[in-house]
């Protein structure tokens, strides 16, 4: 059982890569090479305090950008840190860790009770693209869709969406009047229950960012080709009780990576893909109202 560390020193020119006995986690799997995030090189830079963070991991690798944001972003600034992940989190289990100052971090959709409970990094991480909403269907299903041009029309068809437990997007089909059903505990079941077809849902809402890489993990699921629903959110890294002293030096480093054009950067190499495959601009875009 271990947890792996990444310490990266500044203020020298030392990189070390270690693993530290605990019990809190499995040993890691490599991700694929085409994805993984390198260690960043280090650089001469000024002597700054370093920063210790405890980061998730997911099955599916949906961390992969977060991660390599923050250590880009950390490098570019000077700032030494260590990074420990703990390893292939549910999502709910890794809120309760959020909760309780286990883990450092999440990145998760701005909200107002959010913005209560934790510490809001305030600079967005995807350009909103998150809040940038494709339907995700059975195989087939598409041409239910195809006479949608407005909010009415899609309210009218009746179509339930499926969403996590808490998720912000249950406020926000709740304003607009959408129906849709919550599924407790781990929300990537949702997959299986939308390919069979037995549980009244019709679709699952997925991110610009998220879609394109799980159709192609879930063939009898499909991507929805004629709309795309919009609410004004993004991804902020929301920091727990036990990183809160972070937040000044975390918010400087991923502004300068957004002046610098890390971000954009970044977005281009882990969505390359959406960019190409999902046609926004031809797209029918229906705007959502957003709550608070």
């Amino acid at each position: 059982m271990f947890k792996i560390c990444r310490v990266v020193a500044l203020c020298g020119i030392l990189i070390l890569l270690v693993a530290c006995a605990s019990p809190a986690a499995t040993q890691p799997t490599a991700p694929p090479d085409s994805t993984e995030s390198p260690i960043p090189a280090a650089t001469e830079a000024p002597a700054t305090e370093g920063i210790k963070l405890v980061l998730p991991t997911y099955p599916d690798n949906v961390h992969l950008f977060y991660i390599e944001l923050i250590e880009k972003s950390l490098t570019a600034a000077g700032v030494p840190y260590t990074l420990e992940f703990e390893e292939d989190l549910p999502q709910l289990r890794a809120v309760e860790m959020l909760d309780q100052g286990e883990l450092s971090l999440m990145w998760l959709v701005a909200s107002a009770e959010r913005d209560t409970k934790y510490t809001r990094v305030n600079v967005g991480l995807t350009n909103g693209l998150i809040g940038r909403r494709i339907l995700l269907i059975p195989a087939g299903q598409g041409a239910a869709y195809e006479n949608v041009q407005n909010l009415e029309d899609f309210r009218n068809l009746g179509k339930v969406g499926a969403f996590g437990k808490g998720w912000f997007d249950v406020k926000v089909w709740d304003a607009n009047g959408l129906p849709y059903q919550e599924i407790d505990g781990e929300w990537r079941v949702i997959y299986d229950m939308l390919a069979k077809g037995d549980r009244g849902l019709d679709y699952f809402s997925r991110g610009f960012t998220e879609i394109v890489s799980e159709a192609s993990e879930h063939p009898d699921l499909e991507i929805e080709k004629h709309l795309v629903l919009i609410y004004n959110r993004d991804f902020y890294f929301y920091l727990s009780s036990s990183a809160v002293q972070y937040k000044d030096t975390l918010e400087a480093a991923l502004l300068k990576a957004q002046k610098d054009g890390l971000i954009d950067e970044l977005a281009q190499k882990y969505w390359a893909d959406s960019f190409t495959k999902l046609n926004m601009d031809a797209r029918i875009q229906i705007e959502l109202e957003t709550p608070q």
